[in-house]
C-alpha cells in the first residue's frame, strides 16, 4: 500500500510506532553513494547526521537516497513514497516537484526512478506478449491496458521504434475498463497473441465471441504489477529497472531506451 507523506507526517507528530514498508521484491535499493554531479558537496558523517535525524523524526518510515540537493543548503530524501527536500535540522520541509529550469527535466521523478528501481530479472517474460523490432538490442517490460487509450497511443509511437525488444504484460485496471480483464484474457487465448493484441489495441479489433477459459497469466499480472507500484497505465520497465509511466513522446522514449542500455552495458 502507498504510504503518503501526508500520513508519515501526521504519524510522525503522534509519534506512534509505524512497521517500515519492505520495497518490492527485488528492488534495488540505492544509497547516498549514488552520483548527483549537480549537488552540492556533504561530507558522509554530515549525511549520517542528516540520516539520524529523518530516522528520529519520521520513525519506522523507510528513508532511502539521502544526499546534499542541487538546491543549496538543502538535502533530498525519499521518505515512504514521497520525496521530501530538507535542510539538515529538518525546520523545514518541501514535499513536490523540483524541476530543471535548463531542461525542463523533473529531478524529482528522475531521482524517484533511480531509487526505486527494480531487478528485471524478475520479470516472468513468459507471461508477456514479446515483440522484437529489428536487432531487439534495447528492452522494455511494458504493462498495459488494452481499453486504455494512453496505450494505444504509446502502441503508435513503439511502431516507429527500432532496435527494441517488448515484453506486453497485459494489465487491466478495472475500475476504469471492466471489460478489459476479458478482453486480455482472450487475447492471450489467440492462436497469434501479439497479432490478437495489435488488432485491439491499435484498431480496436476484438473478436467478443473469442474464448478466455485457457490458462492465462492476466490475474497474476495484476498482482505483479499491484507489488511493483504500478498505479497506471501505461507504464514500463527499463533495461535498467527504472520504471517510466505515460505515453511519452518518442524522441524521450528513444533517450531512456539509449541510456538505459549503455547503463547495463557499462556495468
Amino acid at each position: 500500500m502507498k504510504r503518503s507523506f501526508a500520513a508519515l507526517f501526521v504519524a510522525s507528530v503522534l509519534l506512534a510506532a509505524c512497521n517500515a514498508q519492505q520495497p518490492p521484491a527485488g528492488a534495488v535499493l540505492a544509497t547516498s553513494a549514488v552520483t548527483n554531479p549537480n549537488a552540492q558537496s556533504a561530507s558522509p558523517a554530515k549525511l549520517a547526521e542528516v540520516q539520524k535525524t529523518l530516522e528520529e523524526r519520521f520513525k519506522g518510515a523507510p528513508i532511502k537516497g539521502v544526499r546534499a540537493s542541487v538546491l543549496p543548503g538543502l538535502f533530498e530524501a525519499m521518505v515512504g513514497d514521497d520525496m521530501i527536500y530538507f535542510d539538515d535540522k529538518l525546520t523545514h520541509f518541501i514535499v513536490g516537484n523540483l524541476i530543471e529550469g535548463a531542461t525542463m527535466v523533473n529531478l524529482t521523478e528522475e531521482r524517484t526512478a533511480e531509487l526505486t528501481a527494480v531487478d528485471v530479472k524478475q520479470f516472468p517474460v513468459a507471461d508477456a506478449i514479446k515483440s522484437v523490432r529489428g536487432k531487439g538490442e534495447r528492452v522494455m517490460y511494458l504493462f498495459s491496458d488494452v481499453d486504455c487509450p494512453f496505450c494505444t497511443r504509446l502502441e503508435q509511437t513503439l511502431e516507429s521504434v527500432d532496435n527494441v525488444t517488448i515484453y506486453t504484460f497485459m494489465y487491466p485496471i478495472d475500475s476504469l475498463h471492466p471489460a478489459a480483464r476479458k478482453k486480455q484474457k482472450a487475447i492471450w487465448c489467440a492462436k497469434d497473441r501479439l497479432a490478437a493484441w495489435n488488432d485491439a489495441v491499435l484498431r480496436k479489433k476484438f473478436d467478443a465471441s473469442a474464448k478466455t477459459d485457457c490458462k492465462n497469466p492476466v490475474d497474476a499480472t495484476v498482482e505483479l504489477g499491484q507489488k511493483l507500484g504500478v498505479r497506471a497505465t501505461p507504464s514500463f520497465f527499463l533495461a535498467d529497472g527504472r520504471m517510466v509511466a505515460g505515453a511519452i513522446p518518442k524522441e524521450q522514449l528513444e533517450a531512456r531506451l539509449n541510456a538505459a542500455q549503455m547503463k547495463v552495458a557499462a556495468r
